[in-house]
């Protein structure tokens, strides 16, 4: 363990030097009581002096929220272009679909158009300026499928540029041969990596202006929306086609729109804000038009071509200024009150609920016994909270002590099993493990104890680690040995893991000894025994001290294998690995032990078959 662990002891002491306290209880009291005293009584101020001074304007209400409900349809108004064309194109892109085939591929945008009465017309150009057009006839159900050469038209030229680039809406366009203006959505279509056109979707402005008319409610005012600052796009002066417009202006112009209302929009002269506040990007003001005050309230819409739509609505405001203003200022001040207790609220709150988070999250990981991601909880000015901390703080300095020395496999399972009982032991089928490191007495006389201590660590590091990985558990350390044991209770595959862990020892040893060779080091030879067989497993020992640990004739023969590995050497490897024929029995098809022969081992009256990995 890297991390140095302070005394418990310690730990407690310096946690708990300040012991004035707040207590959790007196707190909540008084919070609550000021809290609540405070929100009644400036509701009751507030209501009291709304009452007397003002009368809520409910048109101002409605416009405001009308304004918002009107954006939202816009916006689904105008997404389906964008669904439609990133259809097409992704069926072309596909090759569910060939645009050359006309029947089919006209009968998927005659389908398209159908199912979205908004878009006038739908079309496909190719690169060579060639188009297959769907559009619409006299009437809805009446859908025309035609094509048109475009390659001596430029405005179709520069756009296809554009469109290699990325969906987009293009800029409002007028068309001479329909005496029509249209906001039109293209998306780029790729076959196999190349830009072969583009599908384009086709919204009327005057149909627009016609959609926008038809929601609007009696008593709000007028709607618009505008292209920008200085051009409308929709207004129910357009939803029939609107003079004056050419390939250069394929939009009126604000300050010579026809409607004087909505082209004194930006009017600076007499301008005031509203003191109503609204939403981010919801904004509103009054003007003098005509002697009479008119309010605009506006929203910005992006993402619908290269500049922003500003959605409104306007409406005769210079009837109720002064109550307006008065509730706009009970409001605010009503707002910046309850405001302020939620703060207060929300601080304490905060403050109170941070340490039991962390502790919760800590208590958690510990339950996992996840104790390297688990830090410290900080003191408390509550004294609750803080003798919390310093409790939990102890019980973790000794729970990390307790991690160092203990397998977490083994504790896991002590865990998950529930209550500890001295006599807790059973028996059950194993397979053990022994490793042990070949002539290390020799190889250790000359090395100084650090280097030593050093030489075992990095090298029972490489071994657990394989161990581990195939859900091995480490018993313990033996000198230069390592015993190891799978148990049933963790799988069905015992065997399979023990070898698959030991063949991946021997590649680890293998490596490790190459990076010796370059460093002028002898190389490490390791002998592996394998055994499998019933086990007593639980705890042994004497009270106050025991160990979770396998004992029985099973570990025996595990233990006598790898001493076996001195007078058997495995075909020249650094590692010899051998397992018993009970080993042998259990593993699978995957691998291929070789047969060494019978053998006697020490302490055993019979022979039994070794098999080597």
């Amino acid at each position: 363990m890297s991390k140095a662990i302070e005394n418990p002891t310690l730990a407690l002491a310096r946690n708990a030097r300040w012991y004035g306290r707040i207590p959790i209880t007196k707190t909540l009291v008084l919070a609550m009581g000021v809290l609540v005293l405070t929100t009644a009584g400036v509701v009751f101020g507030v209501g009291a002096w709304i009452a007397q001074k003002n009368t809520f304007d409910l048109l101002s209400e409605n416009a405001y929220e009308r304004m918002v409900a009107d954006s939202n349809q816009i916006e689904s108004h105008l997404q389906p272009a964008e669904h439609q064309t990133q259809f097409i194109a992704t069926r072309i892109s596909s090759g569910k679909v060939d645009p050359k085939d006309h029947d089919v591929f006209g009968s998927l945008l005659i389908g398209a158009l159908a199912g979205v009465p908004q878009i006038e017309a739908i079309l496909f150009t190719d690169i060579n300026l060639q188009t297959l057009i769907a559009t619409r006839g006299a009437s809805d159900e009446q859908i025309k499928l035609g094509t048109v050469d475009n390659t001596a038209d430029e405005i179709v030229r520069n756009n296809l540029i554009k469109v290699a680039e990325g969906p987009i809406w293009l800029p409002p366009i007028w068309r001479e041969d329909s005496q029509k203006t249209f906001l039109t959505r293209a998306h780029p279509v790729l076959r196999e990596g190349e830009y072969i056109g583009a599908i384009v979707a086709v919204v009327s402005v005057a149909q627009f202006s016609n959609f926008i008319s038809e929601k609007g409610f009696e008593g709000a005012g007028n709607r618009f929306v505008l292209y920008g600052r200085d051009s409308v796009l929709a207004h129910w002066l357009m939803a029939v086609e609107y003079p004056n417009r050419s390939i250069d202006n394929p939009l009126p112009e604000l300050d010579k729109f026809t409607d004087p209302i909505l082209a004194s929009i930006w009017k600076f002269e007499g301008r005031e804000e509203l003191a109503l506040k609204f939403p981010q990007g919801a904004y509103g003001h009054r003007v003098e038009v005509f002697n009479e005050r008119y309010a605009y309230m506006y929203k910005t819409l992006t993402g619908f071509g290269d500049k922003p739509l500003v959605v409104g609505t306007y409406f005769q405001a210079s009837d109720f200024p002064k109550e307006l203003k008065r509730l706009i200022a009970a409001l605010i001040a009503s707002a910046v009150v309850l405001l302020m207790s939620l703060l207060a609220a929300i601080f304490l709150g905060r403050k109170i609920a941070k340490p039991i988070v962390k502790f919760s999250t800590a208590a958690s990981r510990i339950q996992n016994f996840n104790l390297a991601d688990v830090n410290t909880l900080p003191s408390s000015v509550f004294r609750e909270l803080n003798d919390q901390a310093v409790a939990f703080n102890a019980m973790l300095s000794a729970l990390r002590w307790f991690e160092y020395y203990m397998p977490k496999k083994t504790v896991d399972h002590l865990v998950k099993h529930g209550t500890i009982q001295e006599s807790f032991s059973d028996a059950r089928e194993i397979t053990v493990m022994f490793t042990d490191i070949v002539g290390f007495s020799t190889a250790s006389e000359g090395m100084q104890a650090p280097e030593l201590a050093k030489f075992l660590n990095q090298h029972f590091s490489l071994v657990v680690k394989c161990i581990e990985a195939e859900d091995g558990i480490v018993d313990k350390y033996m000198g230069d040995a390592v015993m190891a044991y799978w148990s049933e209770s963790e799988g069905d595959h015992n065997a399979n893991n023990a070898c698959h862990a030991a063949l991946a020892i021997a590649e680890a040893i293998s490596e490790e000894n190459r990076m010796r060779e370059k460093n002028n080091k002898s190389a490490i030879e390791i002998r592996i025994g394998i055994h499998t067989g019933m086990a007593t497993i639980g705890n042994i020992g004497a009270p106050g001290r025991f160990n979770y640990t396998i004992i029985g004739d099973t570990v025996n023969i595990g233990q006598r294998l790898e001493q076996l590995g001195k007078e058997v050497p495995a075909h020249d490897r650094e590692t010899t690995i051998l397992i018993s024929a009970d080993t042998k029995a259990n593993l699978t098809t995957m691998f291929n032990p070789i047969i060494v022969g019978d053998y006697q081992l020490q302490g055993r009256a019979s022979n039994i078959e070794v098999y080597s990995l």
